[in-house]
């Protein structure tokens, strides 16, 4: 278990052990229509805050959290997706060497982008992402009643192991914890 401990540490601490990707600035086409994908800054939270609110109402997550997120990136990755530059949706992915699992942290489209296509497009990065690292699997937590985020979720590969009660701490909903085996999707 040590070992596993260690190649984890190592892999999440020396950058030389670390396999990389591009995920500069770059021009993505999604359901015929051009976006830019690049990845999330410290001058983006604020907007990324106001996404969730128009989502959810109330932000899950606070400014706080996103920039402590931010500032992990040897085993966080966040991107986001920008149409005439302005921030519509984002992605941020946690990396659990232990467990050889990409952790879908959160994701969110603002509500007039969504049903486009984007967040299949993030979360089909976030698979090669995770391949790319030789990881087994990814997860995410969704809300219950949030079907059509499951649906997608289900289409993509992703399938329900448990509900987690009263997890989401705005209404104390309950998550169901889902899970893609990397592995059987090659």
């Amino acid at each position: 278990m040590f070992e596993k401990f260690k190649e984890g540490f190592v892999n999440t601490t020396n950058p030389t052990k670390r396999p990389t990707l591009d995920f500069t600035r770059r021009v993505v086409m999604i359901s015929g229509h051009q976006y830019v994908v690049r990845m999330a800054k410290e001058q983006d939270i604020q907007t990324l805050v106001e996404i969730e609110e128009r989502i959810y109402g109330k932000a899950p997550w606070s400014y706080a959290a996103f920039r402590i997120e931010l500032q992990r990136p040897c085993d966080r990755l966040y991107l986001v997706i920008e149409d005439d530059q302005q921030i519509v949706g984002f992605m941020g992915t946690a990396i659990d060497w232990y467990h050889y699992d990409l952790h879908i942290t959160n994701i969110g489209i603002t509500p007039s982008y969504q049903n486009k296509g984007i967040g299949t497009y993030l979360i089909s990065t976030a698979k090669n992402y995770a391949r790319h690292l030789k990881l087994h699997s990814m997860s995410l937590e969704v809300r219950v009643h949030n079907v059509s985020a499951r649906r997608l979720y289900e289409s993509l590969g992703f399938r329900n192991q448990h509900i987690k009660p009263r997890y989401y701490l705005d209404n104390h909903e309950d998550a169901v914890d889902m899970q893609a085996n990397l592995l059987r999707q090659r």
